[in-house]
Parts: C-alpha cells; sequence; structure tokens
C-alpha cells in the first residue's frame, strides 16, 4: 500500500515537485515514485525534446517512448496503484490526470488550480464524465508495471 495522504491539501504549482506545490502530472510522478517504480515523465510538457503543444498529451502518453501502456478507456479499467486516468475538459483538451492511490475503495488523487491535491473517488470521476463535464481520454500504465 502506497502512503499518500501527507499529499493531501498541497497548493497546485504549475511543474511543481515538493510540498510548495504540484500540478497533476507531477502528483502522479511522486505517487509512481513512492511505489517503488522510477517514473518516466507524464507530461510532454516537461519531456526532453518535446514542445509541449495542446492535445499532445494523450499521443505522448500512447507513445512508445513515454513509458505508459494504454490499458484502456473507461475509469474502471484502472485497477493497479499508479494507474493513470486521462480526462478532457469540455473543449476536448486533456487537461485532468487522476492516479489511482487505493484501488481496493477506489482512490485516486489529482491535483486542481482551486484545490491542491484532492482525493476522489472512482464514482465521482465517472459521474463527472457521465454529466460530460470532461470525457476519459484514456487510462495508462506504467510500462512494465508498478513494483507496488
Amino acid at each position: 500500500m502506497v502512503m499518500w495522504h501527507d499529499l493531501l491539501s498541497i497548493p497546485w504549482k504549475l511543474h511543481g515537485t515538493d510540498r510548495s506545490g504540484m500540478d497533476c502530472s507531477t502528483l502522479a510522478e511522486e505517487v509512481l515514485r513512492r511505489t517503488g517504480a522510477t517514473p518516466p515523465e507524464s507530461s510532454p510538457y516537461r519531456a526532453a525534446n518535446r514542445a509541449g503543444e495542446e492535445g499532445e498529451i494523450e499521443s505522448f502518453l500512447s507513445s512508445l517512448e513515454a513509458g505508459f501502456d494504454r490499458i484502456g478507456s473507461v475509469v474502471s479499467d484502472a485497477t493497479k496503484t499508479g494507474d493513470l486516468v486521462l480526462a478532457c475538459d469540455e473543449h476536448g483538451m486533456a487537461r485532468h490526470l487522476y492516479v489511482l492511490v487505493e484501488p481496493s475503495r477506489g482512490t485516486f488523487l489529482t491535483a486542481t488550480h482551486t484545490q491542491g491535491v484532492r482525493s476522489m473517488r472512482r464514482g465521482q470521476i465517472a459521474t463527472m464524465n457521465r454529466f460530460m463535464t470532461h470525457s476519459i481520454s484514456g487510462v495508462y500504465r506504467i510500462a512494465g508495471g508498478c513494483p507496488c
């Protein structure tokens, strides 16, 4: 089981990597580190030799060099600690990344501009999808699986 409660309420900060702030991709990488994985960058905006153009996140995570495998397209496909759910906003732009921290309870973490790091249940993410505030772009797992 990965320790994650200390991450709650860390403020949102673009590309932040410590207690002063994190965004959803650096949060996902921190959770993966805590499982014993050496995570690749989960955002093309920080990855070497990538421009990070809008709309590139989905293709980046699905690319072979990213280090993630696409394992599904609905929230329930995320079943192992460290699985990532990528969601698009109402305009179809990939903007929300959720990382699974408690598979048995369906608990995910994300970081938002307004609330910082917060936990959400699988059903909350699925409900947002049903009411079209965002749609799931894909579910990803670190290549080779998590060592947790």
